[in-house]
């Protein structure tokens, strides 16, 4: 063989590495980036898993704060003081509405009902003022609470 022969030999193997070296960098660069987009959504998905416990956590141990007064207001068994029962009976409603109808499902029917109902009780022109607005905010109270049981249904999904 000629020396040209072996210099154009050598260039062609030279340019085979080449390109065998630009390949599996390639190679390496598309694996490295499918492995990170896969890990990426993995990890958002275990995130959301855990924003989801914690905000049922949270939840739960509000609840559990909520239950623990009413539970105080309903011990306590009244009181022969027109003032302290009023308040009493007032703090209950409240909390029930706080609470709401998944946990305490009797009370709520017994004295919230549903949303219907109290826009019902807007319309009674009997009705104090200083009522119709604690069902004004019964009712964000409950607006409030689908919004978040909507969010927490949507961080699910």
């Amino acid at each position: 063989m000629a020396e040209d022969q072996i210099a154009t030999w050598l260039q062609v193997a030279a340019v085979v590495v080449a390109i065998a070296a630009v390949g599996a960098a390639v190679l390496a660069a598309i694996a490295t980036s499918v492995l990170a987009i896969v890990l990426g959504a993995l990890d958002r998905r275990n995130v959301s898993r855990v924003a989801a416990r914690d905000h049922e956590f949270q939840q739960l141990f509000r609840e559990q704060d909520l239950l623990h007064r009413l539970l105080e207001n309903y011990n306590r068994g009244g009181s022969s003081d027109a003032t302290e029962s009023s308040r009493m009976g007032s703090d209950a409603l409240t909390l029930i509405g706080a609470i709401g109808p998944r946990r305490l499902p009797e009370l709520w029917n017994s004295h919230v009902n549903s949303d219907t109902s109290l826009r019902e009780s807007l319309e009674d022109p009997e009705m104090p003022d200083y009522k119709k607005e604690a069902i004004k905010v019964q009712l964000a109270v409950n607006a409030n609470r689908a919004a978040l049981r909507d969010l927490a249904e949507a961080a699910d999904n």
